[in-house]
């Protein structure tokens, strides 16, 4: 093994998703309403979400992709703006309550390291970077600590396409075989094997055996 790959929700921090997402929209919303005077709809960023995810050309990043398909009814009000202000803002931060850090995940990616291994933060990149680097915030990690993140700026296919994974390992240069994929979802992370990729869910660490 070479690699290690690690997802976020549900794998490196414990989230309810449903939860979460109940609460990021209703920050999301009045955010918006308060500082543009304008009104978002969570209907119509999932189904962003659902298009770049299903029509990924492999061209645009997702953030492009995202962006182009979002737009706004108000054209004086700038998505890119309303998105990067809203992540960078105490709204998004206070959405941290709701992660707590897998100490056990945290311990696996020190082992990695300590055996030379490439790590990677393979969440699904749905989210700009200041987004992700900020939920990393949350469970006292840094951009640092990965050799990887993948975001919507610097990916452009999403998960469970397996093009994501063959990204993933075109840009550490590391061949598929040699990587591993640690994860919580039967879709999303286990979509790695498709590309030879091993997978291993979060209960099974403690039985992993690395070698650099």
């Amino acid at each position: 093994m070479k690699a290690l790959l690690v997802d976020y929700d549900g794998t490196l921090a414990y989230v309810d998703e449903e939860v979460f997402t109940k609460s990021y929209f209703a920050q999301l919303k009045t955010f918006v309403q308060n500082r543009f005077s304008a009104v978002i709809s969570a209907e119509k960023v999932l189904k962003c979400v659902e298009h770049i995810t299903a029509f990924a050309d492999g061209v645009k990043n997702n953030y492009e992709r995202f962006l182009s398909c979002f737009g706004m009814d108000d054209s004086s009000v700038d998505a890119r703006t309303i998105f990067n202000e809203f992540y960078s803002s105490e709204s998004f931060d206070a959405l941290r309550e709701l992660v707590k850090a897998n100490l056990e995940v945290f311990e696996l990616l020190k082992r990695a390291k300590q055996n030379g291994l490439i790590t990677v933060l393979a969440t699904n990149p749905v989210f700009p970077k200041v987004a992700v680097v900020k939920r990393l915030e949350w469970i006292n990690l840094k951009e640092k600590d990965f050799d990887l993140i993948t975001h919507m700026e610097n990916f452009h296919f999403c998960k469970p396409d397996p093009r994501y994974y063959l990204e993933i390992c075109s840009t550490i240069k590391v061949r598929p075989e040699d990587c591993m994929m640690i994860g919580n979802d039967e879709l999303l992370d286990r979509a790695c094997e498709q590309v030879k990729i091993r997978y291993t869910t979060v209960q099974e660490i403690g039985k992993i055996q690395l070698r650099g």
